[in-house]
């Protein structure tokens, strides 16, 4: 135990032992808020489920936008809070602090399930993609027989969890630099094939192609609210990951403005992104084509653009992709964790912290071993992709509850600001309510389409319940107790920039 100290719940870690302040500036934070977001992950699991989708079809870029607006809002809420408030707990923090304490500890345990559960999917797809890529039609290094044992891909998927890891419980400056490489990769790889497929359509009109359409982006594509819901919470996990900058907000410079504004510059950027490569997509290979590769369709784009190895950068861009998202699903998790156990409502090893790493990495152990124990359940599951689609709903349903509830804090929070200005009514009470109040109708929705194929979400808030009830009695230092507050100074949202560095030289920052 020389090596780590106990967070006291309500007290400031000294600077030496807290978490390790000032280490990420805006480029950082952004690099990491985007690679969060995994752009060629969340292509190759998630477009075919799109496309696929009753009442979507070829409208997907038409459900990634419908999702865009409402997700920004809530990007523009956390924004408006962190500068209240830079806790590593973000929307935890938030909530518990201007709604109820004990709302703020249910979201909290719904934003845990969704990294546990995605730390669990997400090592598995990369590494079915990395034995592809060793297996025939790539390098064929190995028979297919091998390529698609389960339980090689399991024990892989293991290795691959157990290296991500290492590189969050080491240091942030570690993750951070390995998400600069990996996210340049991806992106780069992405638009060049999303070039040469447009390239491809309108010079040569290969068999299959479809052309470009108008239509596929008009949100009246969509088929009735079954097609508006399914394609909307799909396009939320396409977009979720960005609020990891919030809760790396203790570990950055400025870290009342970075985390806000890397959040949203990641959104546009991602937007334009997804909305490039799923229309070049579209284009060269058509709804069918793209349903029926499911998970592989994405490499099988790159198959019909370029020879090998060229098409071989697209499964390795997928590779890095998944490594980089499992690693920045880890790092908040490992940060609210420490964050609740800080305040005292969570077990107090979750708030141990290495004194020369300075990252919560018991807490980031714990959540490897979890992971680690669903990867082996998971592949007991003959029927892998499946269990792909089935977890990539149901963290959909659950991200839309944790997103949308922060929306409608925000508005909450802020209710005694919101009428001395049009701006603070539309950008802090209106726009962050419309889009709380949308991405919990997608869940409801989504629930009540299909109660069998959302049994994981509806046994993860129930758990929820008696888990909150537990924390609130044998929490000893007032939390569940506390008074809410709501943010009166018209000054600090919007002045903030203003009157930051005074406030920063004034008080220490909240660690």
């Amino acid at each position: 135990m020389a090596e780590m100290m106990l967070a006291a719940p309500g007290a400031i870690p000294p600077p030496a032992r807290g978490l390790k302040a000032g280490e990420l500036n805006l480029l950082d934070t952004t690099a990491v808020a985007t690679a969060s977001v995994a752009p060629a992950y969340s292509l190759g699991t998630t477009l075919f489920l799109v496309v696929a989708a009753t009442g979507v079809g070829l409208a997907a870029p038409a459900a990634i936008l419908v999702s865009f607006f409402p997700v920004f809002f809530i990007a523009m809420a956390y924004s408006y809070l962190n500068r209240r408030d830079p806790n590593c707990g973000a929307s935890y923090s938030w909530i518990a602090r201007t709604v109820n304490p004990h709302i703020g500890w249910f979201t909290g345990w719904v934003q845990l399930a969704c990294n546990v559960i995605f730390c669990i999917s997400a090592p598995l797809f990369a590494a079915s993609v990395g034995l592809a890529l060793l297996g025939p039609g790539q390098f064929g290094w190995i028979s297919s027989g091998v390529a698609t044992n389960s339980a090689l891909i399991a024990l892989a998927g293991f290795a691959l969890l157990a290296f991500v890891t290492w590189m969050v419980a080491r240091g942030i400056r570690i993750t951070a630099n390995a998400q600069w490489v990996m996210v340049t990769i991806e992106y780069l790889v992405i638009l060049l094939f999303s070039i040469l497929a447009f390239i491809k359509v309108f010079t040569s009109h290969p068999a299959g192609s479809t052309g470009l359409a108008w239509s596929w982006f008009n949100p009246f594509s969509l088929q009735g609210f079954t097609g508006l819901a399914g394609g909307a919470v799909l396009g939320v996990f396409f977009f979720w990951g960005w609020d990891t900058a919030a809760n790396l907000n203790e570990e950055g410079s400025d870290n009342r403005e970075n985390p806000g504004k890397a959040g949203m510059i990641s959104m546009v950027i991602l937007l334009a992104l997804f909305l490039i490569a799923a229309t070049g997509m579209q284009t060269l290979l058509g709804k069918g084509q793209i349903t029926n590769q499911g998970a592989n369709a994405l490499v099988y784009f790159a198959t019909r653009l370029a020879p090998a190895p060229i098409s071989f950068l697209m499964a390795i861009a997928i590779l890095s992709s998944s490594l980089a998202t499992t690693q920045t699903t880890l790092l908040p998790s490992s940060r609210l964790s420490f964050a609740m156990a800080r305040d005292g409502v969570f077990p107090g090893i979750f708030g141990l912290i290495h004194k020369s790493w300075q990252t919560p990495w018991v807490g980031t152990i714990i959540t490897f071993l979890l992971c680690s124990l669903g990867i082996l359940l998971t592949t007991l599951n003959a029927n892998i992709n499946n269990t792909f689609a089935n977890m990539i709903s149901d963290i959909g349903v659950l991200v839309a509850i944790y997103y949308g509830a922060t929306g409608i804090a925000c508005a909450w929070a802020f209710r005694k600001v919101l009428l001395k200005s049009v701006r603070n009514l539309v950008l802090i009470g209106i726009l962050p309510l419309i889009g709380g109040v949308f991405l919990f109708w997608i869940g409801y929705q989504v629930i009540a389409q299909g109660v069998g194929a959302a049994i994981p979400v509806l046994i993860t808030l129930g758990l929820g319940v008696p888990l909150t009830v537990v924390a609130a009695l044998v929490n000893k230092n007032g939390f569940f107790t506390q008074k809410t507050v709501a943010y009166e100074d018209v000054r600090d949202v919007e002045d903030v920039a203003l009157v930051g560095s005074a406030q920063r030289a004034e008080e220490p920052a909240r660690v």
